[in-house]
C-alpha cells in the first residue's frame, strides 16, 4: 500500500497530496536517472538541483492551496501563520 493515505483509508483518513506528488516525482526521477542517455555529469547535477527546487515549489503550492481551502471552509488551524520580517540591505 502506498503512503498516500495518512492512515488506513478504511478508517476515514484523508488523502495526502504531498505524499502522492512526492511519490510520483520520485518515480519520474528514478526513471530519468536509471539511464544516463550519454549526457554529461553536469547535466545530471543540474537536473538533481532543479528537481529539489521543483519539489520545494510544489510544497509551497500545495500548502497555499490547503491554507486557502481552510479559509474558505472556516477550519483555520488554531495557530495563525507567523510573519517574517526581512531586512533588505542595500
Amino acid at each position: 500500500m502506498s503512503d498516500f493515505w495518512q492512515d488506513d483509508p478504511q478508517d476515514g483518513a484523508k488523502f495526502s497530496w504531498d505524499a502522492w506528488f512526492y511519490e510520483g516525482m520520485r518515480a519520474l526521477r528514478k526513471l530519468l536517472f536509471r539511464y544516463d542517455f550519454g549526457l554529461p555529469d553536469a547535466f545530471w547535477r543540474h537536473m538533481q538541483a532543479a528537481f529539489e527546487e521543483f519539489l520545494a515549489a510544489m510544497r509551497i503550492l500545495l500548502n497555499t492551496i490547503r491554507h486557502r481551502e481552510q479559509v474558505r471552509n472556516g477550519t483555520m488551524p488554531s495557530e495563525p501563520r507567523d510573519s517574517i520580517d526581512i531586512d533588505w540591505d542595500d
